[in-house]
């Protein structure tokens, strides 16, 4: 007995591991990705480019009819 999942010596080294093993490289992958995400966002946007639309008259080439026998 007492070697289950619920049992409290468990459950206290679980919570100790999340805190000193877990808990540092879980912030440390926080702050990295953080300061990505700054360095990304202060960097100026790309130009936006105008697509060049054609103009047709009034008939769409992708038209969805269905022609049954």
């Amino acid at each position: 007995m007492g070697k289950g999942l619920r049992s409290s010596v468990n459950k206290t080294n679980n919570r100790k591991l999340k805190k000193n093993v877990f808990g540092p490289v879980e912030t440390a992958r926080t702050e990295r990705l953080s300061q990505k995400l700054l360095e990304l966002a202060s960097q100026p946007k790309p130009p936006k480019s105008d697509m060049e639309v054609e103009e047709s008259n009034g008939e769409n080439s992708f038209s969805c009819e269905t022609h049954l026998p």
